[in-house]
């Protein structure tokens, strides 16, 4: 079996990535161009032993049948969602990912594993789109699924939000934007109705202070950013909450008194800035700090062994890359042959 199998740690690490925040497994203005990309050697500025072995440990994971596992301990849609996000961003960085996206690929596309994970919600069907995208795959016919279909009909027309709330609008609007589709102006309009006066944006659309968290405040500014909207005061305020839950040692969840830095809010934190155009090198370095000498990363100090969400989140970071990514290797289909849709500014 290509799996390790998967040992108590992992689980206590795995569940303490899943209360501390949603999977996050980035934004550039959709394009057929390559990701910029990272090199896939270790270095002094990402710190640890950098992606290659973060990708090598995370491939050990996967199943002969090309799942990952989720926390309950079995085989994983949303799991392999992300992981495949991971690789795609890894080769993108000049990483040799061997056969796992393909075998990824035949897992999702078996049985009717990718129709039931579409059919879940808003939220899996654009990170779904997402991934395919990234990979060079159709996201409008996929084993005779459509995520895009489940994304077209997803906004909610009194709120002007996708899926259940500000991540699943953010993951909604990225994949709009890899897609070649048109972002609805209402859609940009509800991220600047739900900011919070400290300049975040929370998961369930709270605009309280105490509320808002950097995972979602970072996927909010790469959706904003991929979709043409990556200047102005909406994007500065998110920027400075994204400075404000940064430390030498990382970056934590939120604001919370005594809040630990942990790799995965240090993750996504880093592709906010970098889509933001911001320099996020002393954070690469902190990211190095929660890496294992087997290449996989540890969620925070408290919870030190290996962690399968941490390192699927920490990689695209460390290739430097943001949402969406789009592969020059992969047949672009003529679904993304679209140029992206200029959009108004939110006010």
């Amino acid at each position: 079996m290509k799996r390790t199998r998967l040992v108590l740690p992992l689980l206590i690490g795995l569940a303490l990535a899943v209360l501390a925040g949603p999977l996050a497994p980035s934004a550039i203005a959709a394009t057929a161009q390559a990701t910029p990309a990272a090199s896939p050697e270790a270095s002094p500025a990402s710190g640890g032993q950098g992606i290659a072995a973060a990708t090598a440990w995370l491939i050990s994971q996967q199943g002969e049948d090309g799942s990952f596992l989720g926390f309950s301990g079995e085989p994983d849609a949303g799991t392999t969602v992300d992981a495949l996000l991971s690789l795609a961003a890894a080769k993108e960085a000049g990483v040799d990912v061997g056969s796992a996206i393909d075998d990824a690929l035949t897992y999702l596309a078996s049985s009717d594993i990718a129709l039931v994970y579409t059919q879940t919600g808003v939220g899996q069907s654009a990170k779904f789109t997402l991934a395919l995208i990234a990979v060079g795959q159709d996201p409008a016919n996929f084993a005779n699924v459509s995520p895009l279909m489940i994304l077209d009909h997803g906004l909610n027309p009194e709120t002007g939000i996708y899926g259940s709330g500000l991540y699943d609008h953010a993951l909604s609007i990225l994949a709009l934007v890899a897609a070649g589709k048109d972002v609805p102006t209402e859609a940009i309009g509800a991220i600047a109705q739900t900011q919070a006066e400290n300049g975040g944006w929370a998961f369930d659309g709270s605009t309280d202070d105490a509320a808002v968290d950097s995972n979602t405040t970072s996927m909010v500014l790469q959706a904003l950013v991929a979709a043409g909207q990556g200047e102005g005061d909406v994007v500065t305020k998110g920027v400075g909450y994204l400075e404000s839950v940064s430390t030498d040692k990382g970056a934590t969840y939120d604001l919370t008194e005594g809040a630990s830095p942990d790799a995965n809010s240090t993750a996504v934190v880093i592709q906010g800035l970098l889509a933001t155009g911001n320099d996020a090198t002393a954070l690469l370095a902190a990211l190095g700090t929660f890496q294992n000498a087997d290449g996989s990363f540890f969620y925070n100090a408290e919870t030190p062994g290996a962690n399968l969400i941490a390192t699927v989140q920490a990689i695209p970071a460390l290739a430097k890359v943001a949402f969406p990514i789009q592969p020059a290797s992969a047949l672009v289909s003529p679904v993304l042959a679209f140029a992206p849709a200029t959009l108004p500014r939110a006010a």
